[in-house]
């Protein structure tokens, strides 16, 4: 009997145990921490440090290329890539993506401006995956940093190479006039770069503008009408060289002098005048340097005056005179800091055909010099333009 109670204590004693041991090894198996970016990349980038002290580069190459199995190419890894080729002297691009280049290049730009900022660290926090989970100041930039001014005391770099050393040293400016001069020609950077600036270029800006001025006429519109004073608005776009804009102008004074017209079948003595146009105009950019623009204008619209003021609450029609406008001129403008903005000066000869049958001969065309204080531009396109020195 007490062997029997013994045996079952021992049993009992044995479960317990195995549930215990069961339950541990459930806890090691819960608690057990997987690789993720964040822990590669930091592992990794001290790895580097280590093997680039003692001139390691196979070792370098192992290890970034393990960390590319667990993370991709983030920025961080991109740049030491293509420093490790360099040195090796094995530069290639089969394994650069083209589309995705100039955003690699950005990133690191962005670096560089948030590793100078006050808050860096709370910035690097919110955006350390697009950042490759390497922190800003961090011995690993510094690393590259040193490597890739040490790359560019070689004579022999191809003109790509050249560039990356460049960047990596933080020579932006020098960086940005290689791919402006078009000195890596059929490069996939240099390829990257122009394909970047045509898509920029292409981005539509949008136009609204007040304007004031002068009309002044020729031929007996001159003698009739005189020098009238001109103000309105314009709104429109622009896309690639050339603007397209809606314009209302008016015209206000009375006449220089009597003239007749033909009003409710009668003849009738009038000094009224209250002219306007709406029209579509056209500007074409000839020429754009710094903030200085020059443009060959265009447009066509509907021209007119009334001769005889109406009556709307007693239904009472006026008298206008009205006539088809084709304009061509010139223009400059003055861009504000930014091109967000600009200054404008437009000088056009303006067809008319006034046709005041019955009446007064008011024949003739006239010239519109107007003044223009314009908001313009593309908050998105112009940073764009300054990221890649464009502007």
């Amino acid at each position: 009997m007490i062997l029997f109670q013994i045996k079952r204590v021992l049993f009992i004693f044995s479960v317990f145990l195995s549930t215990a041991a069961f339950a541990q090894n459930i806890d090691q198996k819960l608690l057990v921490q997987s690789p993720n970016c964040e822990n590669v990349a930091f592992n990794s980038a001290r790895l580097i440090e280590y093997y680039f002290e003692k001139k390691n580069y196979d070792s370098i190459s192992v290890v970034f290329n393990r960390w590319e199995d667990f993370c991709g190419t983030t920025e961080p890894l991109f740049r030491l890539k293509v420093l490790h080729q360099i040195e090796s002297g094995k530069y290639i691009e089969e394994w650069m993506d083209k589309d995705y280049l100039m955003n690699l290049i950005f990133l690191y730009l962005d670096r560089l401006d948030y590793s100078k900022m006050p808050n860096a660290k709370l910035i690097y926090e919110q955006y350390k995956i697009s950042f490759g989970y390497i922190s800003f100041n961090s011995p690993f930039d510094d690393l590259i940093v040193i490597w890739a001014n040490s790359l560019l005391e070689r004579n022999n770099l191809l003109p790509a190479e050249r560039a990356f050393c460049l960047l990596y040293t933080n020579q932006t400016d020098a960086f940005w006039q290689m791919l402006k001069d078009q000195k890596l020609s059929g490069m996939k950077l240099q390829d990257g770069y122009n394909e970047q600036v045509r898509k920029t270029e292409k981005m539509i800006e949008g136009n609204f503008g007040f304007m004031t001025g002068m009309m002044l006429p020729f031929g007996n519109l001159s003698k009739v009408v005189g020098v009238k004073p001109a103000f309105g608005i314009q709104f429109g776009i622009k896309k690639n060289k050339l603007q397209y804009d809606l314009s209302i102008i008016m015209r206000t004074g009375k006449a220089k002098q009597e003239y007749m017209v033909i009003y409710q079948n009668e003849q009738k003595l009038t000094t009224d005048y209250l002219g306007g146009y709406l029209g579509i105009d056209v500007a074409y950019e000839l020429s754009k340097k710094n903030r200085h623009e020059f443009d060959f204008l265009s447009g066509i619209g509907y021209d007119g005056f009334d001769a005889v003021e109406g009556d709307t609450k007693n239904n009472i029609k006026g008298k206008s005179i009205n006539s088809l406008n084709l304009n061509l001129g010139l223009g400059y403008r003055f861009y504000g800091k930014g091109n967000l903005n600009y200054w404008g000066i437009q000088a056009k000869y303006n067809f008319v055909n006034y046709n005041n049958k019955g009446g007064t001969d008011v024949a003739g065309n006239y010239v519109s010099l107007i003044l223009t204080a314009n908001l313009f531009g593309n908050i998105q396109k112009n940073s764009m333009m300054k990221r890649l020195k464009i502007k």
